[in-house]
């Protein structure tokens, strides 16, 4: 199981929250096509499906249960409780109790951690489980698992506490200096938003202290088919599949008194904002820059060609990173810098893990930010460097 949050953590830190990279505008001609190949539809109750045929690897298939799903809904007695729950999926469903889930797929061949797994992040929760698709009843039994993972989960009291250590050994081995660090630059880095108080591996208090009936009220109400999907892509039926699916999933229900699902952002202020930060542990220098801007969602052609140029230019631009890397006296151990996904509907442009030998020097930081960008402001990228 894992958490997932692609923040890291730093010692300085610059950002300034506008829009780079702006483009002439082009024409849209509508919206990019979903793959024929993929068989998709939407139960009356919401939850969604997508079946794609696949055949390499031979007589394979991997299932994803998405939900939306995450630590970002919890609240203040919850914190924590969305990453939880995902571990207690695996610890008791209607027709796997206690551990006979893993032990179950083990003995089909199937490795807890290497295949089967899932993760929780601050707006979702997905599930992964890989079968072989050439034994039926295996085959069956994992459209089951997805099943009773999607609203079965037992929640037995003794199981939760015999999870509770487990939590807390994950939180443990998280904690340090980087974590310590991350405490006091996370308000600042995401703008003081919601998502700064709900990092998916929750508070101690909570995780030793809440009731089942915390647990699963957070299962109830956001457990539910009209924030699931189901992906399924391998060596099967597609057809087939789709019946086993409507027959499996129509049945799932929404709350009767269903909560609205609100879709939380990082609030873009306009004004640049720096922090310093030290820790006795922290023996490495390093400098990030980070500069957010709006998603740039994909949904025409001319938005799929721009995803392409965003990503020869993350390409090309760690291959300038790695060529200064190798001069005799690098100004920095190791650097980088990439155009990326930051946090729900915000993108950013980062130059981040410049950890340079000895304190940062406005200099040396100067030297470095010269030697990558100016030859790419003044002359670009050379043929040689796109091919």
């Amino acid at each position: 199981m894992n958490i997932n949050f692609r923040i890291k953590s730093l010692a300085i830190l610059v950002f300034t929250p506008f829009a780079l990279f702006a483009q002439a505008p082009k024409k849209q001609v509508g919206n990019l096509p979903l793959d024929p190949a993929v068989r998709t539809g939407k139960l009356t109750n919401g939850f969604t499906y997508y079946i794609r045929h696949n055949e390499e690897p031979k007589n394979r298939v991997i299932f994803y249960l998405a939900n939306k799903v995450g630590s970002i809904l919890e609240t203040e007695d919850q914190r924590g409780l969305a990453h939880f729950m995902e571990h207690m999926s695996f610890n008791g469903t209607k027709h796997f109790p206690h551990n006979e889930l893993v032990n179950y797929l083990q003995k089909a061949g199937v490795r807890f951690g290497a295949d089967i797994n899932a993760y929780t992040s601050f707006d979702e929760t997905v599930y992964q489980l890989p079968l072989p698709s050439d034994k039926p009843d295996l085959l069956q039994d994992g459209l089951l698992i997805m099943r009773d993972w999607a609203q079965e989960a037992t929640l037995d009291p003794v199981e939760i506490d015999k999870e509770r250590g487990v939590v807390l050994e994950e939180k443990r081995l998280g904690k340090g200096a980087s974590e310590r660090m991350r405490q006091v630059y996370f308000p600042i880095l995401l703008n003081h938003s919601r998502y700064a108080d709900r990092l998916p591996i929750g508070l101690d208090t909570v995780l030793n202290n809440f009731k089942p009936a915390t647990i699963k009220r957070f299962y109830q109400d956001w457990y539910r088919p009209d924030l699931q999907a189901l992906i399924v892509v391998g060596d099967i039926n597609v057809d087939e599949m789709e019946k086993n699916i409507k027959a499996k999933f129509s049945d799932l229900k929404n709350p009767v008194e269903e909560k609205s699902r609100i879709v939380y952002t990082v609030p873009l202020t306009g004004k640049n904002q720096f922090i310093s930060l030290t820790d006795k542990e922290n023996k490495a220098t390093s400098a990030e820059i980070l500069i957010k801007h709006p998603e740039q969602k994909v949904r025409s052609a001319a938005d799929y060609r721009n995803l392409i140029i965003h990503s020869l230019f993350n390409d090309m631009l760690s291959a300038r990173y790695d060529e200064l890397t190798r001069q005799a006296d690098p100004p920095y151990i190791s650097g980088g810098a990439s155009i990326s996904s930051f946090i729900n509907s915000i993108d950013c442009i980062g130059e981040n893990n410049v950890r340079v030998v000895g304190p940062v020097s406005k200099a040396g930081f100067i030297s470095t930010d010269k030697a990558i960008h100016n030859p790419f402001v003044h002359a670009g990228f050379c043929k040689t460097g796109i091919c």
